[in-house]
């Protein structure tokens, strides 16, 4: 049995803790293993390490305590501290096995004890490891489990926790109303209630947020993600700031603020770099996706490559492949995402879905591109919210173009601008309005289509979508209509004289070959000298830079 002075500051640090006092609760609980080696004082220092962002510390204290724990034969206290390790090994290093093997643990110990608050930490935690491996089904049915256990027992974080992780669950496989029943309770359990752990409110406002931003609740979302970033700063808690951050800069990049974007996740990549490494792919692709809205592309390749194989820098890799042309990469990097969700994740799958049917109707599959563009429509009504209805309608109007439906192709298109516009989604808005002015123009109303061109060009002018801008010149110039040629002859400073003789003959129509042999060149040299032009002017495409080119009266 512990001394009374080792108890006492025990209890001291614990009330530390309680308070938000990181640095104050390490020193009295080393103070306390100074005079004697208690599973409680390593677990209280792992958890101080813990909020004070040392993940080697905080693995190695608990470690400690669980090695006391068993020697001490505490089943409950050994199999506690081997759940919050499962969570450490995937959080700071990226190591789902070994997560896997301490929440093996943990569940062996616990097996055949009375219902304790244990059963519920552990039911979360495994909880958490469904969603990310995306068995949202195991997750919804973890998280009723530790709500069941926090109600009998009395633990609320139990319960608050517990209906957020159900809820974010069911939002994920595509039942919206029955997802935000639980998650609006959960949010009364947590800034209701006197908690027990401080880590509970912050752990139910993650999924909060997750399931607003993932469906495009963006008003929900943004008043969760204000309570966390109260809480992040308060506490000084660089995990849940990092997960509010990237949460709250994907919904101001879609709404439209890319500089606080920009802000945000850029922040967000920097704070999982120093707490919680094994968290960060998703702050990463995030970033990576504001760097394409920006016409930032390489930069954004690179973010997509550090993710890994998360299932979203896939898909984003796809959409890049897309842009470029190679439709076929593209269906591949869909299909190869599909593969690995479970269908019923619903809502994980919606951007690979997505992406998949742009492709097919991109390599002229037009019955299988129709038949998963309905299976898409279909989720986006299931889910409801304006934000996904657009996306639908949106990938609708592009696959009724690739097969000739002009007329579906403009309703479509029209819907998708009316679902944008209602999200407060500016940029989407605009390309929606650049597909139905294709449309319009497709129909043989120029005057309806320029009209919609210029609108989709002021407003990615306005966002500073440099690449998207100069497919709205492109859409404009081949209307008649011209683009900003002021803005073009500005920009010729830009180029050296030899990239100016290139790009007047990438203007005539010349290949590369055609224009190494008039320049005497190499090919190599002239394919290096229209990728520089396209990276200087920020053109998505050839095509796109022999409109700029007839902007700026080079022919």
């Amino acid at each position: 049995m512990a001394s009374e002075a080792v108890l006492d500051r025990i209890d001291a640090g614990q009330r530390a803790l309680d308070a938000g006092e990181w640095d104050r609760a390490r020193g009295l609980f080393r103070a306390a293993l100074d005079e004697e080696e208690v599973p409680e004082a390593w677990e209280g220092l792992g958890w101080a390490g813990w909020w004070l962002n040392l993940g080697e510390a905080t693995i190695a204290a608990r470690e400690a305590a669980y090695r006391l724990y068993r020697a001490r034969d505490d089943r409950v206290g050994a199999g506690r501290v081997a759940a919050w390790l499962a969570a450490d090994h995937r959080e700071y290093r990226g190591d789902e096995a070994v997560g896997n093997g301490w929440l093996r643990r943990s569940r062996r110990l616990l097996d055949g004890l009375p219902e304790c608050p244990e059963h519920g930490w552990l039911a979360l935690t495994e909880g958490s490891f469904a969603l990310a491996r995306g068995d949202a089904e195991e997750a919804a049915d973890r998280g009723r489990a530790a709500c069941s256990i926090g109600r009998t027992q009395g633990v609320p974080d139990l319960e608050g926790v517990g209906l957020a992780q159900e809820g974010v669950a069911r939002v994920v496989l595509g039942d919206v109303d029955a997802g935000m029943r639980p998650l609006d309770e959960a949010s009364a359990i947590v800034h209701g209630e006197d908690l027990h752990v401080p880590v509970s409110l912050a752990w139910a406002l993650c999924y909060m947020i997750a399931a607003c931003e993932g469906v495009g609740d963006f008003p929900r979302a943004a008043q969760w993600c204000a309570a966390m970033r109260e809480l992040g700063e308060r506490w000084h808690g660089r995990q849940i700031l990092g997960t509010c951050r990237t949460a709250y800069g994907s919904i101001l990049a879609t709404r439209g603020d890319w500089r606080g974007a920009d802000a945000e996740l850029t922040g967000a990549v920097a704070d999982f770099a120093v707490s919680a490494p094994g968290l960060s792919a998703q702050s990463v692709v995030r970033l990576g996706e504001l760097r394409v809205l920006q016409g930032r592309v390489d930069e954004a390749r690179e973010l997509f490559a550090r993710a890994g194989s998360h299932p979203d820098a896939i898909v984003a890799l796809g959409e890049l492949a897309l842009d470029e042309g190679d439709a076929l990469v593209a269906r591949e990097s869909a299909e190869r995402v599909l593969r690995r969700l479970p269908e019923r994740s619903v809502l994980d799958r919606l951007p690979a879905l997505e992406l998949r049917a742009r492709a097919l109707g991109a390599l002229g599959a037009l019955d299988e591109a129709a038949s998963a563009c309905a299976e898409v429509a279909k989720i986006a009504q299931r889910l409801g919210t304006p934000y996904l209805c657009g996306r639908a309608h949106r990938i609708a109007a592009e696959v009724a173009a690739a097969r000739g439906d002009c007329e579906t192709a403009r309703q479509e298109a029209e819907d998708a601008v009316d679902c944008f516009v209602e999200a407060d989604a500016p940029h989407d808005a605009a390309g929606a309005r650049l597909r139905l002015a294709s449309a319009l123009a497709a129909l043989g109303r120029g005057g309806h289509a320029e009209a919609e061109a210029r609108a989709a060009r002021e407003a990615f002018t306005r966002l500073g979508a440099v690449r998207d801008t100069a497919r709205a010149d492109e859409l404009l110039a081949r209307l008649g209509a011209g683009g900003d040629a002021d803005g073009a002859r500005d920009a010729l400073g830009e180029l050296t004289a030899r990239e100016l003789d290139v790009l007047r003959l990438v203007a005539l129509g010349l290949s590369d070959a055609e224009i190494a042999r008039e320049l005497v060149l190499s090919p190599h040299t002239v394919h290096r000298h229209v990728a520089n032009i396209r990276t200087k002017l920020r053109l998505p495409s050839r095509a796109a830079a022999v409109a700029w080119a007839s902007r700026a009266g080079l022919i």
